[in-house]
């Protein structure tokens, strides 16, 4: 059978939407498949915001890419017209013993970002309404920021379809060698090389390779109310923030964003998440750890209301890092995903990299492969 296509990406989320994209800008016919739509709410890519920095410790590799992949973000922003970038400056703190925050300060620095390294003196001067402790320092990107994530995905995928891929809305069977998939509607797909870039659908269409490998872990996102005529947690005088834990936990959020509230999450909990079938309504052990940490970090909002929640999931490999790799048996095959909670920003470089991979004969980078069974 003749392939309809060079290549077919499954998973309109952010890894599926910016490898199309440069698929699609290497000259290659490209379609593009979901189950349930682009940047849907049961995917990773499904909320309103992410977060966009270049703090990871000595990890040079994905400080560069998220140097790389922001003016991709912007170029988009003009391109839709529409904003999808907040520019809030990051404030990343830690415990000084982890040493952590110096080597972000450094890597970014290394790489060519902008940033500065905050004691804890500056940070109780700087910002007054979080509750740092005495050995914590900072790191401060001030180019860095929110990126607007579900409007993003689904104005490039509309700019995709306008440019010529085809988008398809159809749930696709589980591989079962190099040739044409099935999909929903007694429907084939062919196409030359397949990228399975669907965050936490890979364990279910790849159950002996994925299912101990990609772990989908239940994540729960609260919205706080802000106090009428608080300006304190509104940007500029609230960066996106990111405390790196550590006993292997964090939390995040981000400042009252187009009046939603103030934002955060607490990773503490690890609990096994479905993505197909996973009730999306809060609990109560989230909301206590929530509660615990707003009352220690930032008191004044310790009695606000909770004025919207999101519940979804992070794809996470052991070590945290992303999947790229061919299918040890079919060499058409590629496996894309554990973005791992901190892919999204990532976007724009891990869809020019796999591009890469698949039209110039690019070498893999070994952190990104499989391990041998």
């Amino acid at each position: 059978m003749t392939a309809r296509f060079d290549v077919a990406v499954i998973g309109a989320g952010v890894f599926g939407v910016w490898t199309a994209y440069f698929l699609h800008k290497a000259g290659l016919r490209v379609t593009l498949i979901d189950g349930y739509g682009p940047a849907n709410s049961r995917s990773s890519s499904g909320g309103e915001s992410r977060i966009t920095r270049m703090a990871y410790g000595d990890d040079e590799l994905y400080s560069r890419w998220a140097l790389q992949s922001l003016p991709d973000w912007l170029a988009l922003e003009q391109r839709c017209g529409q904003q999808l970038f907040h520019r809030t400056g990051v404030l990343t703190f830690s415990d000084d013993k982890t040493q952590w925050v110096q080597k972000s300060v450094n890597v970014i620095h290394r790489v060519g970002g902008e940033c500065q390294h905050l004691s804890a003196s500056d940070l109780a001067n700087r910002f007054p309404q979080i509750g740092f402790k005495k050995e914590e320092s900072a790191v401060l990107e001030p180019n860095s920021g929110a990126l607007m994530a579900r409007r993003a995905v689904q104005l490039l995928v509309e700019e995709l379809i306008r440019d010529g891929v085809e988008y398809r809305q159809a749930s696709i069977s589980q591989p079962r060698g190099t040739g044409p998939l099935g999909a929903s509607g007694d429907e084939t797909i062919s196409a030359a090389n397949y990228v399975f870039a669907c965050g936490p659908w890979l364990p279910k269409l790849f159950p002996e390779l994925l299912a101990r490998y990609i772990q989908p872990v239940r994540a729960e996102i609260f919205f706080l109310g802000i106090p009428p005529g608080m300006h304190d947690f509104d940007p500029p005088q609230m960066p996106t923030w990111i405390f790196m834990g550590d006993e292997n936990w964090d939390a995040y959020g981000m400042p009252n964003l187009e009046n939603r509230g103030f934002k955060l999450a607490v990773d503490l909990l690890r609990q096994p998440a479905d993505p197909d079938a996973m009730d999306r309504q809060t609990t109560a052990p989230y909301l206590q750890q929530v509660r615990d940490f707003v009352r220690q970090r930032f008191p004044l909002l310790a009695n606000a209301p909770i004025v919207e929640t999101r519940v979804c999931q992070y794809e996470n490999t052991p070590a945290h890092d992303y999947l790229i790799d061919q299918h040890p048996q079919w060499e058409n095959v590629w496996m894309v995903g554990g973005g791992s909670g901190h892919g999204f920003k990532n976007g724009p470089a891990l869809g020019a990299y796999v591009s890469d991979l698949l039209t110039k004969d690019a070498q893999l980078d070994p952190k990104f492969r499989l391990p041998v069974r």
